[in-house]
Formats: C-alpha cells, structure tokens, sequence
C-alpha cells in the first residue's frame, strides 16, 4: 500500500486540526495503512501542550518543527525523507490552517522548495477558508484568495470538507477543478453513554481539577446543587475562547429563555480557555470572568476539557449553543454528532451546512435562533428526530468511512486515474 506522510499540528499540541490529524491518522493505521508524520516541536512551538505530554501511536511521529511562524525547510526535507525510506509510492499530505502556517510567505516557499526537490505528491487540506466573505466574488477572504492563488502552482491535490467550499475553490480556480475533491470531516464513534452518566463525569472531573481557584470550586458545588434538577435546563459551550464564538451570548441567551420558561431553572454554562493569547481573545476572556456569577445562573470554568472528556461534556449540555460570527468548520460539531448530542447553531460557513445536512437547526437570525431552542426544549419529539437524523450523518461519514475515502484518493493519485468523487458531486 502506498505510503502517507502527513504534516500537522499533532499532539501533545492542543490544537483542533491536530486532534484531526491523530483521529484521521488513528483510522488509517486500523485499516493497515503504512502512514507516518511531521509536527511542530511542543517544546518550543506557541501552542499549548496537553498534560499528559504523551501520545500513544503505532506509527512513527517526528516533531522537528520549530515554531509556525519559521521553520528549517532542509530539515523538513531530511525527516520526510527519513520516513518514506525510499519507498517508490508515497504522498506528502499538509493539513493547512491560519492558525498553524501563520507565515503564509514561508509556507508558499516551503512548498516550491518540496517541489524543486522533486516531491511529487503533495496533497493538502484546506482547514479554515471562507465561502461567504462578502470580501471577494467567491466567497473566499482577499488574504485566502491571495495565499491560495500563490500556492496551488505547487499542489497536486487539493481537499476540501464542505460543498460550499468546493463551489468557491472551483469557481475562483477552474484551473485546478480536476484537481479539488470534497472529503467531508470525520466523526468519532462514541459508546452510548446517558446524559446522567455525562454530567456525573463531568461534575467528578471538575471537583478534582486544581486548576480552579477557591471561589470557583464553590461555584462547583452550587452548580451541583442545580445539575440534577428535574427542571434544570443547560444551555452552554466547550472549547477554546474565540471572540468570533461570541460565547458571551450564552448569557444573553439563558436570560431571554428564562422569561419563556419561568417554571424552568434555565443555566448557562462554559467552559474553556485560551489557545494562544491575543487581545481580543484576552478581552473576550475577561467578559466571560465578569459574568461568571452562581447566583445568576452562569457558570464559566476556566479549564481545558481534556480529549477523552470533551464529548461527553457537550453531552452534558441539554443545548449546545452554536451562535457565532465566523466558523468555517467545526472539530466540535464533529464531537457533537458522534455522541449524539444536541446542537442548535447558526447557519453560517461550513458550520451552517454541516448543521443542515445532519439534522441540526440552523438558523439565519439570533431571533430565529432563540425560538429554536425554545421549541427544541418545549418539545421533546423534535429532540428525537433531531437525534434520528444526526445519527444516520454520523454513520455515514465516521472516521472509518472517511479513512478509506482518504486511501482511494491516494491510490487514484498515484495510479494516474482520474480522482474520486468521494463526498463531492459532477
């Protein structure tokens, strides 16, 4: 079988397009694929870096690279090199986003530099473009229009996760239309596990966390008191704070049901923190400290939810609460999905279609977002069918099945066939 050299984010980094490369890496290896990769030294890299500091995998996994705004381009070289080990097929797949190539220049010259050194499959996915920025005709921002024109000289393959994306990459570069393929996200399988269970875990796993100060831990236990209430209804969100999240609107939101449903104990409730620092992400980080408040029903946990607790803590919420500005594709809604947790969001970008095509609400206005959720929670059977429906999407594009997709992708390249279709259409 043909060998796939990837190149990522990876943990122990705690990254979201590196926690796909480990599921996606994870479902090749099952299925006996030869694979291998290159990521970012966590000892030196401005990602933060899991707890545990260890990873278990079968495959061979080289951190040589030192940081995403620079990086050795001949020391790339030698380490794929020392992968593929003169293997006759293999692919060289870069799993691409802003927030891991920030040095868009470096990153075009890295790819020239592959190809002047006679690497001849280069593959890359495309994590975090735009296909409704009002910024250029395709949809796509005007710094990805121009990274995009700059870099696809160099690309064998390109892969994409939505329909809405392909359309905006194939229209602004009928060029490479041939050469684009839609392979959508993977979702991870999780046992069945009731929404009980899930907060019981969850609940230990904040009692025990250090992390949490003094005041907090006493929030921990207020909000105890009110987790299993018969008429307590959580509206929240996990994950890295991001101004674009808008996660303050939580907030806003637990208010204006509680007016709806006053015989409820309705609770907002994050959790997060930082994935790097800047200031507008600082800022929205000290909105969510101020309105912190147990009396008001709003419970901000400043932690990270650690890999093998995360799904389940969005199992946790009776309403994954998706009202965001920008989300061009979502980790999370993958999580969401496998466990069967139930999501209302906004219909926007990549999130907005994977919400539609898997069942979830996806609304155009904040209004229509609010009435949503009011009749998700005064209606019971809606929460059935949206179940059913998600269900079935997260059978079809598990990570087993998208695996494979990746692997017919590799061997089409290589044979010299014509690409697969795959999640994509004529």
């Amino acid at each position: 079988m043909t060998k796939i050299i990837f190149m990522s984010a990876f943990p122990p980094i705690i990254h979201g397009i590196g926690s796909y490369t480990k599921y996606l890496l994870d479902s090749l290896y099952e299925k006996g694929c030869d694979c291998g990769i290159i990521s970012f030294d966590p000892s030196t890299c401005e990602f933060p870096i899991m707890k545990e500091k260890k990873v278990e995998c079968e495959y061979p996994v080289q951190y040589i690279i030192p940081s995403c705004y620079d990086y050795h381009l001949n020391l790339i070289f030698d380490s794929l090199t020392s992968l593929y080990r003169n293997t006759d097929n293999y692919v060289f797949w870069i799993q691409h986003g802003g927030s891991i190539w920030r040095n868009h220049t470096k990153f075009v010259k890295m790819l020239k530099f592959l190809k002047k050194k006679k690497v001849e499959n280069i593959i890359v996915t495309h994590h975090t473009l735009n296909f409704q920025s009002p910024e250029t005709k395709y949809g796509f921002k005007k710094w990805q229009y121009k990274l995009l024109k700059k870099e696809l000289p160099y690309i064998d393959v390109n892969t994409v996760f939505t329909n809405g994306v392909y359309m905006a990459f194939t229209k602004a570069f009928p060029e490479y239309k041939e050469r684009t393929v839609l392979i959508r996200h993977g979702v991870p399988k999780y046992p069945r596990i009731s929404q009980e269970n899930t907060k019981k875990e969850i609940l230990s796993w904040l009692e025990s966390e250090k992390e949490l100060n003094q005041d907090w831990q006493k929030s921990v236990k207020d909000f105890n008191s009110k987790l299993f209430e018969k008429n307590t209804i959580i509206i929240g969100d996990v994950g890295f704070i991001d101004d674009r999240k808008l996660p303050q609107t939580i907030y806003l939101t637990m208010k204006l049901l509680q007016k709806r449903f006053p015989n409820q104990n309705i609770i907002g409730l994050y959790i997060g923190t930082l994935s790097f620092k800047s200031l507008k992400k600082i800022s929205c980080l000290q909105r969510l400290r101020n309105l912190h408040s147990p009396q008001n029903n709003f419970y901000f946990f400043e932690t990270y939810a650690p890999e093998q607790l995360f799904a389940k803590s969005l199992k946790t919420l009776d309403i994954v609460h998706m009202w965001q500005e920008d989300c061009r594709q979502s980790g999370k809604l993958a999580h969401a999905l496998g466990i069967n947790a139930i999501v209302v969001g906004r219909d926007i970008e990549g999130v907005g279609e994977t919400l539609k095509m898997s069942g979830y609400p996806a609304l155009n206005t904040y209004e229509d977002f609010l009435d949503e959720i009011e009749r998700v929670i005064a209606n019971p059977e809606s929460k059935d069918l949206i179940e059913k429906s998600s269900s079935k999407y997260a059978r079809t594009y598990n990570w087993e099945n998208q695996a494979l997709k990746h692997v017919e992708l590799v061997e089409s390249m290589i044979s010299g066939k014509k690409l697969p279709l795959l999640d994509g259409w004529e």
